[in-house]
């Protein structure tokens, strides 16, 4: 399984002359703990994050963001994901394409995926976890599989 096929694709994002009070209403308001900083045409110049908020000073985003940023490209496989945010203890990261800010996958995606079902298409028959490569009950091939699985409803709701 890929980056893309877990990310949450509706990214909130910030831009860097944000006020601080702006960035934690936004925060607030989604139910989430951290966003992109982009600037215009999307590229992502930080992370903010509610540590970032509480524990810094500053008037705007920009002041107070984390600058440095360790992305994910839309292939690169979860279990890599998954290193990369408990080896360097980050809650969520970016996932880019040509430069530009196309979705984040956090913890929270990554255990939302072991906590999927997926379905067999051809007999019906249910597994868990990430996609499986074949069918156990019909023998079915993995892409005969449809996810189960409801999106963030923090976001979407507010759509």
């Amino acid at each position: 399984m890929l980056a893309r096929d877990i990310m949450t694709r509706n990214v909130i994002t910030l831009h860097p002359s944000a006020s601080l009070q702006e960035a934690a209403r936004l925060l607030s308001d989604y139910n989430i703990s951290g966003v992109p900083v982009v600037e215009g045409g999307g590229a992502v110049v930080g992370l903010l994050s509610e540590a970032d908020l509480i524990s810094k000073s500053g008037r705007i985003v920009a002041d107070i963001m984390t600058r440095r940023v360790i992305g994910v490209e839309e292939e690169t496989p979860v279990d890599e994901v998954a290193q990369i945010l408990t080896s360097h203890h980050f809650k969520r990261v970016p996932v880019m394409s040509s430069g530009r800010v196309v979705g984040v996958v956090s913890r929270a995606d990554i255990v939302r995926m072991m906590a999927s079902r997926w379905v067999c298409q051809t007999c019906g028959a249910v597994q868990h976890g990430q996609r499986p490569g074949a069918c156990y009950d019909c023998g079915a091939e993995g892409i005969m599989f449809e996810r189960e699985l409801d999106p963030r409803p923090e976001i979407t709701a507010r759509q």
